[in-house]
C-alpha cells in the first residue's frame, strides 16, 4: 500500500535543524516497517491559513512510503503528534494505480440540447409579450395608521378605547 505523509515543521525551529526533524520522521517510518519510495520533498516556508500554536508560518514537507503491514502506524502517528517540532501532519492512503486498460467504453452520441439559445437580433419587434412572459402587476394599497390600529385591536381582542 502506498501512503503519503505531509507535515509542517514549526517556524520556531531553525532551518539548520530541519534535516534533524526530517530524519526523526524518517526513522519513525522505518521503525513502523515501511519503505520510503520518494525522498522528502520540501516545499519551503509558507504562511499558514490560520495560526497554529501561535505560529503564522511553517515549513511544508511531503514524502511517500510503501508498507504492507499497518501495525506500527499507531505508534508512528503518536510519535509524530508529540514531536514538538511538528505543527500538523496528515497521513493519507494513496490510490492504487490500475495497470490494466479499462474495457472499451462506448461513446455516447451528443444529444440535442433541451433549449437552444436564439441569436439576438438588433431589430426591436413591436410584439406584445406572451402571457407566460408578462410581468405581474402590483397595486399599491395605501392604509391609514388608524385603520391598522383598529384592525389589530379587533384581531387581538382588546378594547380600542383604552389607552
Amino acid at each position: 500500500m502506498n501512503y503519503e505523509l505531509s507535515f509542517i515543521i514549526s517556524s520556531a525551529i531553525p532551518e539548520t535543524e530541519h534535516d534533524k526533524v526530517q530524519q526523526e520522521i524518517l526513522s519513525y517510518i522505518e521503525k513502523a516497517g515501511a519503505k520510503i519510495s520518494k525522498q522528502p520533498q520540501v516545499i519551503g516556508r509558507r504562511k499558514l491559513a490560520y495560526p497554529i500554536k501561535k505560529q503564522k508560518h511553517g515549513f511544508y514537507v511531503f514524502l511517500e512510503f510503501e508498507t504492507e503491514d499497518k501495525t506500527g502506524f499507531v505508534e508512528m502517528e503518536t510519535k509524530i503528534k508529540h514531536n514538538p517540532g511538528i505543527l500538523r501532519h496528515l497521513l493519507i492512503k494513496k490510490d492504487v494505480k490500475v495497470s490494466a486498460v479499462a474495457p472499451e467504453v462506448k461513446q455516447a452520441k451528443p444529444t440535442k440540447p433541451a433549449f437552444e439559445a436564439k441569436p439576438k437580433t438588433e431589430e426591436k419587434s413591436e410584439e406584445k409579450p406572451q402571457e407566460s412572459e408578462a410581468k405581474p402587476v402590483t397595486e399599491e394599497i395605501k392604509l391609514d395608521l388608524g385603520d391598522i390600529d383598529k384592525r389589530l385591536d379587533e384581531i387581538l381582542g382588546s378594547d380600542p378605547k383604552v389607552d
